[in-house]
């Protein structure tokens, strides 16, 4: 009797050792992937932010007309893109007529991988709900 109580706990301790061996390595390959993912994600993310802070900073007042400067403003982009290594495709203005705001579209590259960033332009915004 005791011999088969020996037998059954080591095969149960075997069974347990070998499930907690293979969840540890599958959680050891998901970080990894996880953090392969992460690593790849930066570069994006930081590239984004740039453009937006990038748009956020023109300042094109409510009484000018935003088409005429745009022109300027597309040239400004396509420059700070080439100065931050950042392949532009096009640069385009948007417009969302139900709350009258305009804003830039970027579409741009990196590691192959197409993207396309929009802000608007803050000082157009108006606030007619207040």
């Amino acid at each position: 009797m005791k011999l088969t109580e020996l037998l059954v706990s080591i095969a149960i301790f075997l069974m347990a050792s070998a499930v907690f061996a293979s969840s540890l390595v599958n959680a050891r390959s998901t970080i990894a992937k996880t953090e392969a993912a992460s690593k790849k994600a930066v570069p994006t993310l930081e590239a984004d932010a740039l453009l937006r802070k990038e748009i956020r900073s023109f300042d094109v007042p409510y009484w000018k007309n935003f088409s005429t400067e745009f022109e300027a403003i597309k040239r400004t982009i396509f420059l700070f893109c080439a100065e931050k290594g950042i392949e532009a495709v096009s640069v385009s203005s948007v417009y969302n007529a139900r709350n009258r705001m305009e804003g830039i579209k970027i579409e741009w590259k990196l590691n192959g991988k197409n993207y396309a960033s929009q802000e608007f332009i803050k000082q157009r915004i108006a606030y007619e709900k207040l």
